[in-house]
């Protein structure tokens, strides 16, 4: 990214609505219920207004790359004219001098030979939810009517595979599930042809909990699992980019993860209505906590940069919580990510919920590097 100073990163949602029913989705099943009040389906009217916005903000600051999120909701419930529409209209950003990286973000249901086109056209980075075996995502990523959805994910998955020589870059987000072995997810993801890996910690917080059956810590014996997995093969094609953090991090090197250390997060989320947000992690805290009054038919993107909770939000990223105190891995750690501390008595100012797993892993990968001499000492 070219800048720290302005927004480079857009989540745009295209689609408030779901054809699945995660149990442990923040979105849908968190403390925010503001998605209901919203068109299911972002109106063309919208999707013209952000993009005069989003270069007049890269130029005021000097952005020479952002990256476009189609996000929802699920993306690909959106007509295709309307993507087709979406995608002439923002190559005005990329006429402005400025590159454009797409991503995506989906469940891979409803993803066709012709989605599959449309996506390879744009060169987008196609991110797939998939959470290990058929065993394990099936018991959490159901549909509304409670049925797994693993088949009908790995068919979506394995047609958008078929498009990476044309262009499709093809990734996993898998959210860690301690329920099986990290080895046995590594190796199922990798049965698939995986080699781009991308690990998300549960979104909780001291108000949206962890499961019962999923202690504080246990995430991070898998993600360890997982780890010497990935350093077992040894195969420098495929890419863990949670892991490659963690190195850097333990390393004494910069680290640009969003779920530790303390980078701004410089995300800009787009409603359906046009309502202009901050990064929706935060639903997982409060009702309403990112409904700030910004709206993209009258507010500017300077507007969320310079409100206060959005500023107050990244200087807590960069904040220390006093339960972190003498902590060696502090300087990596920096408390966690923002809304994994949150609380309804002391806001973001305690430590994050998956502390006990970030410390483990840390320690793990630590010594591991130690082991054959690639890190400085963290004591």
């Amino acid at each position: 990214m070219a800048s720290n100073t302005g927004i480079d990163t857009y989540i745009i949602k295209t689609v408030e609505w779901c054809n699945l029913n995660c149990t442990y989705c923040y979105f849908y099943n968190g403390q925010d219920t503001s998605f209901s009040g919203r068109p299911k389906h972002m109106s063309r009217e919208v999707l013209a207004a952000v993009v005069p916005k989003i270069i007049e903000h890269c130029q005021a600051h000097n952005i020479s790359e952002v990256q476009l999120v189609m996000h929802g909701g699920e993306p690909l419930l959106q007509s295709k004219d309307d993507y087709q529409y979406m995608m002439a209209e923002f190559d005005a950003i990329q006429r402005a001098g400025i590159n454009v990286v797409w991503k995506c973000t989906t469940n891979a249901v409803t993803l066709t030979e012709e989605w599959a086109e449309l996506l390879a056209d744009r060169r987008v980075f196609l991110g797939v939810s998939i959470d290990g075996t058929k065993e394990v995502h099936d018991s959490m990523r159901v549909d509304h009517a409670g049925r797994g959805s693993y088949d009908r994910v790995v068919k979506g998955l394995k047609t958008a595979q078929r498009w990476e020589s044309k262009g499709l870059s093809v990734g996993t987000i898998s959210v860690i599930n301690p329920s099986e072995s990290g080895a046995q997810t590594y190796q199922h993801l990798r049965s698939l042809g995986i080699r781009n890996i991308n690990l998300v910690l549960p979104e909780a917080n001291y108000v949206q909990t962890l499961p019962e059956d999923q202690p504080a810590g246990s995430h991070g014996e898998t993600l360890k699992e997982i780890f010497d997995a990935w350093v077992q093969e040894d195969n420098n094609t495929v890419n863990i980019g949670f892991f490659r953090d963690v190195i850097r991090a333990v390393s004494g090197l910069p680290s640009y993860s969003d779920q530790f250390g303390s980078a701004p997060v410089n995300v800009a989320v787009i409603e359906t209505d046009g309502s202009i947000q901050p990064t929706d992690n935060f639903r997982a805290c409060a009702d309403g906590m990112t409904d700030l009054g910004l709206n993209i038919f009258t507010h500017a993107f300077e507007d969320l940069l310079e409100h206060p909770f959005f500023a107050h939000c990244n200087q807590q990223q960069g904040s220390i919580p006093t339960e972190c105190s003498g902590c060696k891995f502090l300087e990596i750690c920096g408390g966690g990510r923002v809304t994994h501390r949150y609380s309804e008595a002391d806001g973001f100012s305690r430590k994050s919920v998956h502390c006990q797993s970030l410390y483990s892993l840390f320690e793990h990968v630590n010594q591991t590097l130690g082991s054959h001499g690639l890190r400085r000492e963290v004591a």
